[in-house]
């Protein structure tokens, strides 16, 4: 199964110990590929930035044909 691993990062205001000042929130996520549009339209759309992208397989080690 292919897979992307994304790093992101999005704007948290919860986190935040003021009005004006915004916590970019960072993580890692393993997205299947068929899902990767859809996933990447609800980070722009809550404001965030995909930082990296790698195309990668479920099992390490694996050839995924790229």
């Amino acid at each position: 199964m292919r897979l992307f691993k994304i790093t992101a990062c999005i704007p948290c205001p919860e986190k935040a110990r003021t009005q004006r000042e915004l916590q970019n929130t960072y993580f890692t996520k393993w997205v299947p590929y068929h899902s990767w549009f859809a996933e990447q339209q609800r980070i722009m759309k809550q404001g965030g930035r995909i930082l990296k992208v790698e195309l990668a397989t479920g099992r390490r080690q694996q050839n995924c044909g790229n």
